[in-house]
């Protein structure tokens, strides 16, 4: 019994220094944050005594680009024929409509040079599988199953994107392409890849630029399925192999099936 108060002081001291022990833990938690959070750093330019040339900013190893750096004048990634690369004058705003030839120079965004006409790589039946796999997420909402522009968002009210299929270009600017011999709006079904690609890429009216969701490989590929569904609206019989046009014919019930 007479032990008692001698364990009873020893386990005080005990939880004392425990106590003493998390509080100077707690204290010093906020030192140690504030030196993570808040590292030393240096502000563009500024001098460092860190490095022997005196600068806080290492400079670039030698043959370093930037990711985009060689792709800036590449049909691949942006679509415009050599013409298109200029500057762009801006053209006066106008209403949609014959506009005459001489008020499309080269270079203007309307002018219908400035984009290229052909396919940057060679298009297979796996690009355009894909192209109709990307369609079908980011297009059809809009633009239709066919192409037609009679997407879901048509039967809740909004207004109908321009068909594929024998419409003309519209807008101001960019958004629309002019046949450069009489200034009229191309349909676009006569318009070229790299104006589908611009508008992809950027945009067009209550259109969203989808450059962040679509790859430009991609971009392309889709623009391919485009092709192939304007083709299936408006393709020529006599436009098919042999084989195809009898296939075709037959199915049409035109010809005798064997």
């Amino acid at each position: 019994m007479t032990n008692q108060p001698a364990k009873n002081k020893g386990a005080r001291a005990r939880g004392i220094a425990t106590v003493l022990s998390l509080a100077s833990f707690a204290f010093a938690l906020p030192a140690c944050q504030q030196k993570m959070a808040h590292q030393p750093y240096f502000k563009p330019l500024e001098e460092s005594t860190f490095f022997a040339d005196g600068r806080s900013a290492r400079p670039r190893e030698e043959g370093t680009i930037s990711r985009a750096q060689l792709q800036e004048f590449n049909p691949l990634v942006t679509g415009l024929s050599e013409k298109g690369q200029v500057a762009q004058p801006a053209l006066p705003t106008e209403p949609v409509g014959t506009i005459p030839a001489a008020a499309v120079p080269a270079g203007a965004p309307d002018n219908v040079e400035n984009y290229v006409d052909a396919f940057p790589y060679q298009i297979t039946a796996d690009d355009l599988r894909r192209g109709m796999e990307r369609y079908t997420i980011f297009c059809t909402p809009c633009h239709g199953v066919l192409g037609n522009g009679q997407g879901k968002i048509v039967e809740r009210g909004y207004l109908k994107p321009t068909s594929y299929h024998g419409e003309p270009s519209r807008g101001f600017g960019r958004y629309r392409v002019l046949d450069k011999t009489t200034g009229k709006p191309l349909l676009l079904v006569d318009a070229p890849v790299g104006y589908y690609f611009e508008v992809i890429s950027k945009g067009f009216g209550g259109m969203p630029d989808h450059a962040a969701q679509i790859a430009p490989a991609d971009r392309w590929r889709i623009i391919a399925y485009v092709r192939a569904l304007q083709l299936s609206q408006s393709a020529n019989l006599k436009d098919l192999p042999e084989a195809l046009q009898k296939a075709a014919t037959e199915q049409l019930g035109g010809g005798k099936k064997p």
